[in-house]
């Protein structure tokens, strides 16, 4: 599988998460729409998350 090379500046930027390069080089296995999909309910989920411990914080 051809790599773009935004996922090429990732892999290689030493500022990159071992995480998230793990999470490239899993997911080039996977269908790229189920791959996606999966990413966007992270993303949702984090953000939820960011505003609950926000709001909890707040006075």
């Amino acid at each position: 599988m051809k790599t773009s090379e935004f996922e090429q500046a990732i892999a290689y930027d030493p500022s990159t998460s071992y995480w998230l390069k793990e999470q490239l080089d899993v997911t080039k296995q996977r269908d790229p729409v189920d791959a996606l999909n999966d990413a966007e309910a992270l993303v949702t989920a984090l953000k939820a998350r960011l505003t609950l411990l926000t709001e909890a914080s707040s006075p």
